[in-house]
């Protein structure tokens, strides 16, 4: 290929790769390319990405981006990613997993953009080629690696529109599509904390205290004032009025009478306020008890698990921002953190010992207020298995759900342990929600791989105060069974 054709790209094929000005190969995308399963594509072919694709339904233009974004691709991992310029204000929020708008992909900006890119990596000494992703754990560290390679040193756990546990925008980077939440609460307090003792993050400022539920760390929230006689909402303010002639002080309904203003206790007319009568403050009367008070309680719903709570049994979360220490940008630049990040405290996949750690460090004193953990064992037989070399190799079941971090997993042998924690008094509804999710998240899995089976064959769950050993005990010994 010349140097003239591959300067010029065509518009008509799904993808192209063309050289810019400074001689950095460049793959265009011009329309949903799966760019991990394109064979003819390899990690070495291209430098950055261009995405150039415009179509009516925003859906397709989302999942072009994500299957060559530098964050969700293999292939294109870290590298500079640009969109054209007609994209401008339509992609909302996934514009965080962007470089910058191009109107080609020889642009000037760009190819300068690109040029800054791979300028900051250098001084970082920051290492491109890494192993795919497939734990959750590696994931956050990617996203944190991919922030440090644009010069991102400071973060913070301000809620982001959309999210009810008020994930920074650091972390929504890796979402997939707008409705995922893809860190617990904990998992993202276990994280901090980590990289807190490890020195490799500094606490930068204060910026606000929000409250969450206290169970399910949710911050989507409804406020209700309640009546505190019989606890409904249907009550409604009015103001008193106190008549100056009999100084009778009584809510404004009981002055009403035919129209007029009437004391209900000398029956004289009001006609004038300030010279009959003022308002000198409000009550409040619930419609249902018909009772008459000064002050409201106030009741907060958690939109996510239904229940109610009175504001100071809210939990306090504080809002702070974080900075990478030059120990951290090292640490993530050379991916030391390999090493020295433990992957307990997060969903998704994990090694089994991971998962029994998880159980054992979450199930401390203090731990566990109003929450218990539930775990489902599934029987998995899986044929592809037979594809697998070494104890080593990702079993293809794992790829399938490596993006599913709504539970801690694990397998062990033909089961397949999942974990998470569920209100006192949710564990049936947990456990329900648990298989529906997961079979839902397998059935493209199980129609491509015909043998396969998937079923829940055991459910267990933890109480605040249980023996954990007899519990780890139980599972371990249900499994030779």
């Amino acid at each position: 290929m010349t140097q003239r054709q591959e300067t010029q790209y065509n518009r008509e094929a799904p993808y192209s790769i063309v050289t810019n000005r400074n001689q950095r190969r460049i793959l265009v995308i011009n329309d949903v390319v799966n760019v991990d399963h394109t064979p003819e594509i390899h990690f070495e072919d291209f430098d950055a990405i261009f995405i150039n694709v415009i179509d009516s339904i925003m859906d397709r233009v989302m999942l072009a981006i994500r299957l060559a974004s530098p964050l969700q691709s293999e292939k294109c991992r870290f590298k500079p990613c640009y969109v054209t310029r007609r994209l401008t204000g339509w992609l909302g929020k996934a514009q965080v997993i962007i470089d910058g708008y191009a109107t080609s992909p020889d642009d000037n900006s760009m190819a300068r953009g690109i040029e800054d890119i791979y300028a900051n990596m250098r001084r970082q000494n920051f290492l491109l080629g890494t192993d795919p992703v497939v734990t959750h754990a590696e994931e956050v560290v990617r996203l944190c690696r991919f922030a440090i390679s644009r010069g991102k040193y400071t973060f913070s756990s301000q809620p982001t529109p959309g999210l009810s546990e008020g994930y920074m925008a650091l972390y929504y980077y890796t979402l997939w599509f707008a409705g995922q939440q893809t860190i617990q609460a904990e998992e993202r307090d276990f994280f901090h904390n980590q990289l807190l003792r490890l020195g490799y993050i500094r606490r930068n400022r204060f910026i606000d205290r929000i409250h969450v539920c206290p169970i399910c760390n949710s911050s989507h929230l409804l406020f209700f004032e309640t009546c505190p006689h019989c606890g409904s909402s249907d009550v409604h303010e009015e103001p008193v009025l106190h008549h100056f002639r009999c100084a009778n002080v009584s809510p404004e309904y009981t002055y009403k009478a035919d129209g007029e203003l009437v004391c209900p206790k000398c029956k004289r007319v009001l006609r004038h306020i300030g010279v009959d009568y003022d308002r000198p403050s409000s009550v409040y009367t619930c419609r249902q008890c018909e009772q008459t008070f000064m002050y409201p309680d106030m009741r907060a719903l958690c939109t996510n698990n239904r229940r109610s709570w009175k504001p100071d049994e809210l939990r306090p979360v504080d809002v702070e921002e974080y900075e990478f220490t030059p120990e951290g940008i090292k640490a993530f630049a050379n991916n030391e953190v390999r090493r020295t990040l433990s992957h307990v405290g997060f969903y998704g996949y994990s090694s089994m010992t991971d998962f029994v750690s998880y159980l054992r460090q979450f199930s401390r004193p203090g731990e566990l207020t109003d929450s218990m953990i539930i775990v489902g064992r599934f029987y998995i037989f899986d044929p592809a298995m037979d594809d697998v070399i070494g104890d080593d190799m990702t079993p293809p079941l794992v790829h399938a759900m490596k993006r599913f971090f709504n539970y801690k997993q694990a397998i062990w042998g033909n089961n397949y342990y999942f974990l998470c924690r569920v209100a006192d008094g949710e564990v049936a509804k947990g456990l329900s929600d648990m298989e529906f999710e997961i079979k839902e998240q397998l059935r493209d899995y199980l129609e491509m791989h015909p043998g396969f089976q998937f079923e829940m064959i055991d459910t267990y769950t933890y109480h605040p105060g249980d023996d954990i050993d007899a519990f780890i005990h139980r599972i371990e010994e249900d499994r030779a069974i």
